[in-house]
């Protein structure tokens, strides 16, 4: 069984701000998984899924933040 990790690790992982990564989870735009029953959610998260994701929503058409490449288009 694959084991959770922190926002943190999530963050050092895609390249992104931990704030970024709570902000994502709490929208709904990655898959988290809360775990605690407050109104201030702390997320866990396994790395498979969340790179599953990502590998899904990004196209080749797009460079690795997710905007469109300009070079790909212009071709």
């Amino acid at each position: 069984m694959e084991p959770f990790v922190t926002t943190q690790q999530v963050a050092e992982f895609l390249g992104m701000a931990p704030r970024t990564i709570n902000r994502m989870a709490k929208e709904g735009r990655i898959p988290a998984h809360p775990v605690s029953g407050t109104a201030r959610r702390t997320w866990r998260f396994r790395l498979s899924e969340v790179e599953k994701h990502f590998a899904l929503s990004i196209s080749p058409d797009t460079v690795e933040d997710g905007r469109p490449n300009p070079a790909e288009r212009q071709q």
